[in-house]
């Protein structure tokens, strides 16, 4: 056993010290992202920036450096990206129907490309340093976390993160703050706090006095806008309306699978699993105002022209029993009007059916959508990609946010509805808001992803968007996790991943809730950080040495 730990300490010691620090931050933020607990959120980054400052000051060409400084961020993003991300393999090998030797390629690839702006972030602020004759250490840290903020953002990407939404994850009053400048803002702040730890750090040798003034004066900062963010809680902690939403988890997992086995009857098989849950829910819960079901929950449509069609009167018939209104996710075909392709505009739906065989509201289309999945990029002007790649969705693209008045038996409510992964973009949920929704809803569904990650941190991302717009927030899934989370941050019960599940929440909201900061002006701090950036560099350009 000495002789292993040996070898390995030795291994680790022949690793060039720079590489050896990108390695490290790779790990620490890999495992400090959902669902790990956040451990390294205020140092992560410290490794790889504490690594590219020794590359900028060495004596290698500038070609050499910038080539360091990507292998460096390369190396950190590849491991950060197959920790927390490895859920691609499932996806590849589940859905893509890939053997598990090209889905583990198809997961190394996406480790290998999807965070490149980890590296060019780093590339970035070099060239500003060489160019303009920087030479302070500290300016060196905030260029780094700055660019990388700023690139993160505008980065293009599937499953837009940042490590904020950790704060969410870990319930630490720091993420109240979102509601002022948003997960993005936060995600910048804690960059920021990341590069006063390295250029601390960076002085462990030469001056300890300095090192622990140093990450003393950034730990009371973090420390005082988290007791902050606490106070932040009480303030969003008054209420004068609710309402009891009920949710259905019916637990399909892959449909297609399901179809093949069903056949015929597969529509009736979904449509009984729901409602029966329902029914048997409502029985020991019939204080439910509203009951709610996942994205595509019903895989047939419920436009007007369809409603007499067996299926779709048993589910009107189930909605009068209960005498409550069902918002329920399925599919709007539009006959009277055709796609590029010759086919009857489909599109990813949410449907609102009222107890008395009529819609309460207009269906509301999916707009974000599912590249590859929902869309073909590129598609409508080249539509032979579609014969090429015929399992590809093409769906009508929707309004965008769009809010719904919803009648109860005795109050209306607005609604705002998102549908998956539109939850991501806080532009979405910021729209909703402004449109007057009182709650929103999300409906997705993650069957895709297993049971590992994904899920966690798409519910977590979800409900991020509730604190910025202070909206509670109601989260519908197929296979989990079905939640809610109130304006003040506070979550609700979480339901089982891959269970059969129901419930029934206390949805407490505002009956006028003001706009938050973040809503009307908190989402244009890059601004602020963009400007900073170039005040520094104008400000230490050409000065010599002062660390």
């Amino acid at each position: 056993t000495n002789n292993r730990m040996t070898k390995f300490l030795n291994f680790f010691k022949s690793i060039p010290r720079p590489f050896l620090l990108a390695l490290l931050s790779g790990v620490f933020i890999g495992t400090s992202y959902i669902p790990f607990p956040g451990w390294a959120l205020l140092f992560c980054y410290s490794p790889l920036w504490i690594a590219s400052c020794e590359i900028i000051e060495s004596k290698k060409t500038f070609a050499k450096k910038m080539k360091s400084l990507f292998f460096l961020g390369w190396i950190t993003q590849f491991i950060l990206t197959l920790i927390g991300f490895n859920w691609i393999f499932y996806v590849s090998s589940e859905f893509g129907l890939l053997p598990w030797s090209l889905s583990a390629a198809a997961l190394l690839l996406f480790a290998a490309l999807m965070h490149v702006y980890i590296p060019l972030s780093l590339v970035i602020s070099a060239v500003f340093i060489e160019k303009f004759k920087i030479k302070n250490h500290f300016v060196y840290f905030i260029l780094f976390a700055l660019s990388l903020s700023i690139l993160e953002r505008t980065w293009p990407s599937i499953f837009e993160w940042n490590l904020a939404y950790s704060l969410l994850w870990m319930k630490w009053p720091l993420f109240q703050w979102a509601d002022t400048v948003g997960f993005w803002g936060l995600s910048t702040w804690l960059l920021l706090v990341q590069a006063f730890m390295a250029y601390a750090i960076s002085f462990f040798k030469s001056d300890r006095k300095k090192c622990f003034e140093t990450i003393g004066v950034t730990l009371a900062v973090v420390l005082a806008l988290t007791g902050l963010g606490a106070l932040k809680e009480k303030k969003w902690s008054r209420f004068d309306q609710s309402v009891q939403f009920g949710i259905a988890q019916g637990n399909v997992g892959n449909t297609d699978k399901i179809q093949s086995e069903k056949q015929q009857n597969f529509y009736s098989y979904i449509l009984n699993l729901y409602t029966d849950l329902s029914d048997q829910h409502l029985k020991t819960a019939p204080q439910t105002e509203i009951m709610i079901w996942p994205e595509t929950a019903l895989p047939f449509p419920l436009d007007q022209e369809f409603l007499t069609r067996f299926e779709q009167r048993q589910l009107i018939s189930a909605v009068a029993r209960w005498n409550i209104p069902l918002i329920t996710g399925g599919y709007s075909m539009d006959l009277h009007h055709r796609d590029h392709l010759g086919n009857s505009l489909l599109s990813n739906s949410v449907f609102f059916v009222g107890p008395r065989s009529t819609m309460l509201a207009e269906e509301y289309n999916k707009t974000d959508l599912l590249v590859f999945g929902e869309y073909m990029p590129f598609g409508k002007q080249l539509p032979y990609l579609y014969q090429l790649l015929p399992f590809v969705g093409n769906f009508k693209i929707g309004p965008g946010p769009s809010a719904r008045e919803v009648q109860l038996a005795h109050k209306k409510i607005t609604l705002g509805p998102q549908i998956c992964y539109e939850s991501l973009n806080p532009r979405f949920s910021r729209g909703l808001a402004e449109k007057g929704a009182q709650i929103l809803f999300n409906v997705t569904n993650d069957s895709w992803f297993g049971w590992w990650a994904e899920p966690f941190q798409h519910q977590i991302m979800t409900l991020a968007r509730a604190v910025e717009v202070r909206r509670p927030l109601v989260r519908s899934t197929n296979t989990g996790i079905s939640s809610v989370i109130l304006a003040n941050g506070q979550m609700l019960e979480n339901s089982p991943i891959n269970s059969v599940w129901a419930h029934t929440y206390e949805v407490k909201y505002l009956e006028k809730p003001p706009l938050s900061f973040y809503t009307k002006w908190g989402h244009f701090d890059w601004i602020f950080w963009l400007l900073v950036m170039i005040g520094l560099i104008l400000t230490y350009r050409n000065k010599g040495q002062n660390v």
